[in-house]
């Protein structure tokens, strides 16, 4: 019986100094037995195409996507998954043996397996309230459609781009409300959910008054970089229940892990033990 072929996969992105992928994917390659290596490969926005060709030469599996490339990655993909369609972002390609590329999204699959798993109590008597209109928002909202809410609210600082989202995906259920109204939507939502990047490391924190919500709202932070982001910290101080992005991290790398090897990973606790030692 032949060797088992070397695996490889990916993140793209730029920059890519944030990324902990290759911690979770490097664990699970090694767990499952499968020969191989997960990297990160840091791609100017003017560098996909060569990216894409250098890696269908090195034969890879596929590789993640990440900012800024979600949405300038699917021109020079063969097709999308219908998820990714819906979307209008990819975070997973998958390249076949013949070297055909398709694009998936496992981003609100993540997003909303994280919330089940860490917040199942959460309320869904209220609206949720999305922040932000990029491909996480999207994801968010999609998820959210999805359970048993009177509505979702989506708020972003260019109005526009969250009516795009409304258009496309709400289907009736969603409201769009001017960032000069997020204050007054958060004292109503059961659940805030920031998908945007301020409070990363490096940027401006989120500024929403958060001193009048029910203490029973849930608020849910994407960011993972710092993993208590300045947002989670009020409200933590405040006595609100919390989650935190790394979950949401770990639960699409799962479902793009599946894509590439057919093998759906645990989130077992020796990689818990080793993410959790990066914030420490």
């Amino acid at each position: 019986m032949s060797a088992q072929k070397f695996k490889k996969a990916a993140v793209i992105g730029w920059p890519l100094t944030h990324t902990l992928s290759p911690v979770i994917h490097n664990h699970w390659m090694a767990k499952y037995g499968i020969s191989g290596v997960y990297e990160k490969r840091p791609v100017a926005p003017d560098g996909i195409a060569d990216a894409l060709a250098a890696m269908k030469a090195e034969s890879f599996s596929g590789f993640n996507v990440t900012v800024p490339h979600k949405e300038a990655i699917i021109p020079h993909l063969d097709k999308l998954a219908p998820l990714a369609r819906l979307m209008g972002a990819v975070n997973t390609v998958k390249i076949g043996a013949d070297g055909k590329t398709t694009g998936f999204n496992t981003d609100g699959i993540g997003l909303m397996a994280n919330l089940q798993q860490n917040m199942p109590s959460w309320p869904k008597d209220r609206p949720a309230m999305v922040i932000g209109a990029g491909g996480a928002a999207r994801a968010a909202a999609l998820g959210l459609l999805n359970e048993n809410l009177p509505f979702v609210v989506i708020t972003n600082r260019t109005r526009e781009k969250a009516e795009v989202i409304a258009k496309d995906i709400g289907r009736g259920r969603m409201v769009v409300v001017d960032w000069e109204a997020r204050n007054d939507v958060a004292l109503t939502a059961g659940l805030i959910v920031n998908t945007t990047v301020l409070g990363m490391h490096g940027n401006d924190p989120l500024e929403l008054d958060i001193s009048k919500c029910a203490k029973d709202t849930v608020v849910y932070d994407i960011v993972y970089q710092p993993l208590i982001t300045p947002l989670l910290a009020d409200a933590e101080a405040r006595g609100l229940r919390t989650v935190t992005g790394l979950g949401m991290l770990v639960y699409q790398a799962a479902a793009a892990f599946k894509v590439w090897f057919d093998i759906m990973p645990d989130y077992d606790d020796e990689l818990r033990e080793r993410l959790e030692a990066v914030f420490r």
